[in-house]
């Protein structure tokens, strides 16, 4: 990191290279993606990780992630199955374990849900 030296100082002003005014801007420019980072981490990291009830559901009562996923959004398994186009009836073989469901069917619940399909298959 190169040391930034002031041309000239006044109690009310700094004067600067050109040079060292644009690494003071591309340092914070880059704190700026940094930030903007995290903070997308972390909102990911509460959207995307499960709560211990959640958890519980699917390890010792079988539910499936496609079901915490729907119940996270507010649907019903026909509102969701309306929404991507599929039917109720394959949205409920998929949630109960009977059918694992196609990768188009997958990837079409999946963005309806704002998920992956690796989520739904948790």
């Amino acid at each position: 990191m190169n040391h930034i030296v002031p041309i000239f100082e006044t109690p009310e002003t700094i004067t600067l290279n050109r040079a060292d005014w644009e690494v003071i801007l591309d340092r914070l420019d880059d704190r700026n993606d940094l930030d903007a980072i995290r903070r997308s981490e972390q909102a990911n990291a509460r959207t995307h990780a499960y709560t211990d009830a959640e958890t519980h559901r699917m390890m010792l009562e079988d539910v499936s992630a496609l079901t915490i996923w729907r119940e996270r959004a507010g649907l019903t398994q026909k509102a969701l199955a309306d929404m991507a186009g599929v039917s109720q009836s394959y949205v409920n073989e998929i949630e109960g374990g009977k059918k694992p469901g196609s990768a188009a069917t997958l990837a079409k619940l999946a963005a309806t849900l704002g998920a992956s399909v690796d989520r739904l298959l948790d």
